[in-house]
């Protein structure tokens, strides 16, 4: 009979914020372009313009300063891209009000 041992994987992990904020400064449901922005410490440190009719997009700025506080460039972007999309097809041209309204939904 062999003798088998169990690590448990029982733990807990703690989020703590950083301060990096993403936001989206613009949605223009005409033109189908969305504008998001990282930020730190009131510092934009890159703008993101994702053309969705087009499927593409514009970046100024990096988030490489920010080192381990924030995800990669290519995280946001792909974030970007992706709730740019969402905005659009769903004709929300004001996501923070979008977002406060699902909240108070789930209670």
């Amino acid at each position: 009979m062999t003798k088998s041992t169990f690590k448990s994987n029982v733990g807990y992990t703690t989020f703590k914020p950083t301060g990096v904020k993403h936001e989206f400064t613009r949605v223009d449901l005409e033109q189908k372009q969305v504008v998001g922005t990282v930020s730190y410490k009131n510092k934009t440190y890159m703008t993101v313009v994702v053309d969705v009719t087009s499927n593409t997009f514009q970046v100024e700025g990096s988030v490489d300063e920010l080192g381990d506080l924030s995800m990669s460039q290519d995280s946001y972007i792909n974030l970007f891209k992706q709730q740019a999309k969402y905005f659009i097809e769903k004709n929300i041209d004001n996501p923070k009000k979008h977002y406060e309204e699902l909240e108070h939904q789930s209670f």
